[in-house]
């Protein structure tokens, strides 16, 4: 890797992991949801600042191209954030059927209570 294009990667990482930071101080962003997100940024950053790293991996791994093991990182971290926001997504989808059913008995419940109270002052009448 040139030393150009080592320099806009470490450029490129250090911009990610700080829009990641500020969309946390901002509560723009769960905590929950973004420790997948800082972990792929510090990793990035590690692999522009130290490129040699990547080799060693490929090389742990079997990996024939640098290129290609990024890639399986990047699809890696990709699944891992699908797989926990389609976590989120089954939980509050729950918690959605559970409140949608809660009211309607909650208003089941009132629709009783006016019928019995008009039928009171009725009788009263």
């Amino acid at each position: 890797m040139t030393l150009g294009l080592q320099l806009w990667v470490l450029f490129g990482a250090v911009v990610y992991l700080g829009i990641i930071l500020w969309m946390l101080k901002h509560k723009k962003l769960n905590v929950r949801f973004s420790i997948t997100w800082l972990i792929s940024g510090v990793c990035l950053l590690i692999f522009a600042a130290c490129p040699y790293v990547v080799y060693v991996l490929r090389d742990i791994f079997r990996i024939e191209m640098p290129s290609n093991l990024v890639f399986a990182m990047v699809i890696g971290f990709m699944m891992l954030i699908l797989l926990s926001l389609s976590a989120a997504v089954t939980k509050f989808s729950e918690s959605i059927k559970r409140l949608t059913q809660s009211v309607a008995i909650l208003e089941k419940r009132v629709r009783e209570l006016e019928t019995e109270l008009n039928k009171k002052n009725d009788d009263r009448l």
